[in-house]
């Protein structure tokens, strides 16, 4: 993978963020990277997020004390390149779609990953044709730790 090019505040937030064993409103933690079968999700959790600069943290194990799941040769691990090409290949209203890039953080016990999701003015992001799930037409947004569900719009608050 390619090396990080977080800042040096990024990683101090990001262990932050790890440190409050809790997901919230713009950050998620995985413990793996999403399976193939999965690709819905992964695209459901980036439009999900994209209304403000945030993170999937991949390589955190919630249900293990939110320790290390090291990343390092993790199955199904995406470069920033299969991300945007990911994300690119679906069609979005006006061509307008998430900036995404895969950052790598090495921690004392392990690799993570790091989905980070740019904020853009062109917000909401809605999908021109459904994808797995994924409804054309809808509006995803993230409420603290909850995304809206696959098969719902937000509301308009």
């Amino acid at each position: 993978m390619e090396k990080s090019m977080l800042s040096e505040l990024q990683k101090e937030e990001i262990l932050e963020l790890i440190s409050l064993k809790q997901e919230g409103a713009y950050w998620d933690f995985k413990k793996e990277w999403y399976e193939d079968g999965k690709q819905s999700d992964l695209l459901h959790d980036i439009i999900c997020m994209a209304n403000r600069d945030a993170y999937i943290i991949i390589g955190i194990d919630e249900e293990n004390d939110y320790c290390v799941n090291d990343m390092t040769n993790a199955e199904n691990r995406k470069s920033t390149q299969m991300l945007v090409d990911f994300v690119r290949s679906k069609k979005f209203a006006g061509g307008i779609r998430p900036r995404v890039m895969v950052e790598t953080m090495q921690l004392e016990t392990g690799m993570i990953d790091i989905i980070v999701i740019k904020n853009g003015y062109s917000t909401p992001y809605v999908l021109e044709e459904s994808y797995r799930g994924v409804n054309a037409n809808n509006i995803y947004t993230r409420v603290m730790d909850s995304n809206t569900p696959k098969n719902k719009t937000a509301e308009i608050s």
